[in-house]
């Protein structure tokens, strides 16, 4: 059964990224892996806060990754910002029969666009946005459909 946890300052426990880190697979590199591990430590941290609310993906009992977001401005356009996507190390590039075989990363991102659309019904959202942490990882989301923001490292997704 495929399912998505939402998890927000008002549910999330100090244990939330103990929990996350004992069901996830992370890379295999462990320069990465460390990184990894940091990156959901502190993501976790800012959920127990308001301004970041976390989506945990789940079918039966694995976890096939999460997606983080909270509301920021590109300029003087609203966003809704990706603070942080990962996709458990098992999962990785790999197209999924349960997600209508998409990329949990791609899957995630169409979740963020949806969550994004409503929010622009309400408060007028102009942009999905993310910070890519490398020139793979940009390359990944530009696959997607994520576009440079000018003079920027900002990728976008016009709603």
């Amino acid at each position: 059964m495929l399912e998505l946890q939402k998890y927000t300052s008002k549910n999330a426990s100090h244990r939330l990224g103990i929990d996350v880190l004992s069901f996830v697979e992370l890379s295999k590199d462990i320069n990465q892996s460390h990184r990894e591990k940091n990156f959901i430590e502190d993501i976790c941290k800012r959920v127990q806060k308001p301004s970041t609310v976390l989506y945990l993906l789940k079918h039966n009992k694995d976890i096939l990754g999460f997606i983080a977001l909270s509301v920021s401005s590109i300029g003087d356009f609203p966003s809704l910002q990706i603070d942080y996507l990962f996709v458990n190390n098992t999962f990785r590039g790999k197209q999924l029969e349960v997600l209508d075989n998409l990329k949990t990363s791609a899957y995630l991102v169409d979740f963020a666009i949806e969550v994004a659309q409503e929010i622009q019904e309400l408060a007028g959202l102009r942009y999905l946005v993310l910070l890519p942490d490398n020139n793979k990882l940009q390359q990944v989301y530009k696959d997607i459909g994520f576009l440079n923001l000018p003079k920027q490292d900002w990728l976008y997704i016009k709603l």
